[in-house]
């Protein structure tokens, strides 16, 4: 969020506001999704899309485009941990190292932790990050005299940050509100969210999650000073991702810097063990189990999956070494391909009508639109790439379902008869 308010200004508040927006669509989901998991057995969602759609190959597409979106955001967790360790280390330790250094710390973290692990170090991330919010606050009101002084040079030296389109005139208010939409709609569509909703006791926990998790924003917003700081503090700053690091660094002691990096630490390797465990199990679950090892036992599966932790985490290294982007890119990037699933969720708890053929044309297109719009035709009119995707899949989705044979009637007695 920093590197956005550094780089962007303004457009980052979509950052807070869907932190209200997004839980509040969980908070409707969440109920559809553990019940009908209950009933049907699901662990993926690519199990809900193969049975709801009765297709095993659209299963397939569903983990092969949903693990494909996971990899930029573990990416980010990589990126972000590299950061932070040669931050810390004031330059004693470069890029390349550290980004080798995150990668280990989190391989491991998968590999021995296991979902305990990642389950204790959640715990330790909300009790670090509730302090280092209020560490990081100290950067307005001690390094530039105050919250209102810092606006007041911000609107003084850079008034364009404030206002659309925003500090590098590339995001109006069109993005601003579109990518607020995604965020939105694509939050609750990520695999390993879905996958957390399943393992729940019962549906009032992930919905009493989604009630409190929006005063979270509260913890970011001095995430967003300490990147409009460094416009004041730090402007010549070459790497935007690094704007809360650096700033901390000028006004406190390596103790306190060391405890922030311990905060932002535990926040992204517990992220991306999640990440990763839960790309590995689809992959294991829904690529190999259910489509093209049937025969697969659930020993060699299991064994499967641990390995593929490792691969996915070292293709993940890769990236951040070979195809680095800002943290914030690289989120809407994933955010653009798992909204993608959408229309399938939504229309298969509530319209009998949607078909298999008709809900994977959608997410083909969907998807290629994305790509388009996003490497070829950056954000046309100004609207992000992912909502282009979405909107080319209600057009592809709604009329081939309505043109194709739907699901038997057994089938839709399944889902619809409770």
């Amino acid at each position: 969020m920093a590197g956005g308010a550094f780089s962007y200004g303004y457009s980052i508040y979509y950052a807070l506001s869907y932190f209200v927006t997004a839980y509040s669509t969980g908070f409707i989901l969440a109920k559809y999704y553990w019940t009908y998991s209950k009933k049907h057995g699901y662990l993926t969602q690519a199990d809900f899309f193969a049975d709801r759609y009765e297709s095993r190959l659209l299963g397939v597409l569903v983990a092969i485009v949903g693990v494909l979106a996971l990899l930029p955001y573990i990416q980010l967790q990589i990126t972000g941990t590299g950061i932070i360790v040669e931050s810390a280390s004031y330059g004693a330790i470069d890029r390349t190292t550290a980004f080798i250094i995150a990668f280990i710390c989190v391989a491991i973290f998968v590999f021995v932790g296991g979902a305990r692990g990642i389950l204790w170090t959640n715990v330790l991330q909300g009790v670090l990050m509730f302090i280092c919010a209020f560490i990081v606050l100290g950067v307005p009101l001690i390094g530039v005299g105050g919250i209102d002084k810092l606006f007041a040079k911000v609107i003084e030296s850079y008034p364009q940050y404030l206002v659309p389109p925003g500090g590098r005139g590339i995001h109006p208010i069109q993005w601003y509100m579109s990518s607020l939409l995604l965020t939105t709609l694509g939050f609750w569509m990520f695999p390993h969210l879905v996958m957390r909703v399943y393992a729940a006791k019962d549906p009032k926990t992930p919905m009493r999650s989604c009630a409190w998790m929006p005063w979270y924003s509260i913890l970011a917003f001095p995430i967003v000073l300490a990147g409009y700081s460094a416009l004041i503090l730090i402007p010549k700053l070459k790497v935007a991702d690094m704007a809360v690091m650096e700033t901390v660094k000028l006004i406190y002691p390596p103790a306190i810097v060391g405890l922030i990096g311990a905060g932002g630490l535990a926040a992204a390797v517990s992220t991306g063990a999640g990440l990763i465990q839960a790309s590995a199990a689809i992959i294991a679950r829904n690529w190999i189990q259910r489509g093209f090892w049937p025969k697969a036992s659930d020993i060699a599966t299991a064994w499967a999956a641990r390995i593929l932790t490792l691969i996915i985490s070292i293709i993940s290294l890769l990236l951040a070494l070979y195809a680095p982007a800002l943290l914030v890119f690289l989120l809407l990037v994933a955010y653009s391909f798992v909204v993608q699933f959408f229309p399938g969720t939504i229309f298969g708890y509530a319209w009998k009508k949607a078909t298999k053929i008709g809900v994977m044309s959608g997410i083909i297109v969907g998807c290629i639109v994305v790509i388009l719009t996003t490497f070829v035709w950056r954000d046309p009119m100004g609207v992000h790439s992912g909502i282009w995707g979405l909107a080319a899949n209600f057009a592809v989705t709604i009329p081939v379902s309505l043109a194709t044979k739907p699901p038997r009637e057994e089938t839709l007695k399944r889902f619809f008869s409770f």
